[in-house]
């Protein structure tokens, strides 16, 4: 009966969810699940039909759809827009440096 358990984290990949859907699936009820020396165990059985009924999340290294784009805060918008800022910075300052570099080695 044990051998035929997965452990979270082969529930996950099983199902290209990321472990905290699993969680959050036990944690709410809707996968049910037992306890093996303090740890969750899933009945595969358990599993086919919790995917069939409803998915968690998106799958695992699947894009964005336009929808949940949209709603993303705008703070976070800001904080990309301020990331990109400063990479492309960073890549002047770098190129910067090398022309620096290049002319001092030609001076010498």
């Amino acid at each position: 009966m044990i051998r035929n358990l997965l452990t979270v984290k082969q529930a996950a990949h099983r199902e290209h969810v990321t472990e905290a859907a699993i969680y959050l699936a036990v944690k709410e009820g809707r996968l049910k699940s037992v306890r093996v020396l303090e740890r969750i165990a899933i009945k595969p059985a358990d599993l086919k039909a919790w995917t069939q009924t409803s998915r968690a999340g998106r799958p695992k290294g699947m894009p964005v759809s336009q929808e949940v784009r949209a709603r993303i805060s705008q703070a976070q918008k800001e904080r990309w827009k301020r990331r990109k800022q400063d990479e492309k910075n960073q890549k002047k300052r770098n190129e910067a440096m090398r022309e620096t570099s290049q002319s001092d080695r030609d001076s010498s």
